[in-house]
């Protein structure tokens, strides 16, 4: 097995890139993409760029320098197992035949690439501040042949939400975790209801604050348990589990806080509730008894827990949603 191949198998089963091995694979992503398919080119909306821009340009999260079309597309089911009712939930991909999308915040993509091989969509976009994460999702399109016939990519700056798109001019909107870690995630709601035609409908996750990984994984794990952070509560913690304790912004919302905001842009919303992670299907299994005996534990996160109860799946619920970090919502433009 070649570097390289070593490489990619490593990000392959892990997920997140360290920076060596991000240089190394971009280095190999360079000659695949040579040597493979149409490519479609990455057009900047700004030359801009602030703090975020920059830690999502050297944070890939979930990125892989894909070797062939098969291990990309396997990676998209890997992700599906890997966070339980995403797909469910998320609506993730259906049929969009002769339909504009847009993907905003696509990362090294993933679904931009779903949306190109699953559905009949005549148009995608995919739209990020990472300019890293772009190159990937440029490269791994050439794998599946998904060239600028049919698939733009776009760069984008958090300093800056206006979209450089027409009124109306999609079809569907998918965003998947990526408003939380915006700077004004209200003013990107507003665009997102603009350039989506009247009818038109989407998908969005952000992080869910009635979830598992909140009230049992940062509230005992991470700060009894592990004793890290002295002194911070979950609130003040959360956004440094996860993705990276140095990532700018990482918020979280309950369900009919963030069904407000999307009402406030404009759109009809409903809540799904939020998906499982494995890790947190762990926790519940490693830690739950002993977080909610523990007298440190704040009664907010040992009510919460106690409260949960289990679907025919054994997947944890809060009330009548499940209780995962993936806060998933349906949204609709009237018209």
């Amino acid at each position: 097995m070649t570097r390289a191949q070593r490489i990619a198998s490593k990000v392959f089963r892990f997920g997140i890139v360290p920076r060596a091995k991000q240089r190394a694979g971009r280095a190999y992503m360079d000659v695949r993409a040579r040597r493979g398919g149409p490519a479609p080119e990455i057009r900047s909306a700004s030359g801009d760029h602030n703090a975020v821009d920059d830690y999502w340009t050297g944070h890939l999260v979930n990125a892989a320098p894909f070797l062939t079309a098969r291990q990309s597309e396997r990676y998209l089911e890997w992700r599906f197992r890997e966070y339980p009712l995403f797909r469910e939930f998320s609506g993730l991909y259906g049929a969009h035949d002769g339909e504009a999308i847009l993907d905003y915040g696509c990362g090294p993509g993933n679904d931009v690439t779903g949306f190109a091989i699953h559905t009949g969509a005549r148009r995608i976009v995919g739209a990020d501040v990472s300019a890293s994460a772009l190159a990937l999702a440029r490269h791994r399109l050439s794998l599946h042949g998904a060239g600028p016939d049919r698939v733009d990519l776009v760069r984008l700056t958090d300093d800056r939400t206006a979209l450089p798109f027409a009124d109306g001019e999609f079809d569907f909107v998918s965003s998947q975790g990526v408003l939380h870690h915006a700077s004004d995630p209200r003013a990107i709601l507003r665009e997102l209801h603009r350039v989506l035609r009247p009818g038109g409908e989407g998908s969005i996750m952000v992080y869910n604050r009635d979830s598992v990984w909140f009230h049992l994984h940062v509230a005992w794990e991470v700060l009894i348990r592990d004793g890290r952070w002295p002194g911070q509560t979950a609130d003040e913690a959360f956004h440094r589990t996860t993705d990276g304790e140095d990532c700018p912004i990482a918020n979280c919302y309950r369900g009919e806080e963030f069904v407000a905001l999307l009402e406030e842009a404009g759109f009809e919303a409903r809540y799904a509730g939020g998906y499982l992670s494995q890790w947190e299907l762990r926790a519940m299994q490693e830690s739950w008894g002993f977080a909610i005996t523990d007298e440190r534990l704040a009664p907010e996160h040992r009510e919460f827990l106690r409260g949960l109860r289990y679907d025919y799946g054994h997947r944890p619920m809060h009330g009548d949603l499940h209780a995962g970090i993936g806060g998933t919502y349906r949204i609709r433009r009237p018209g």
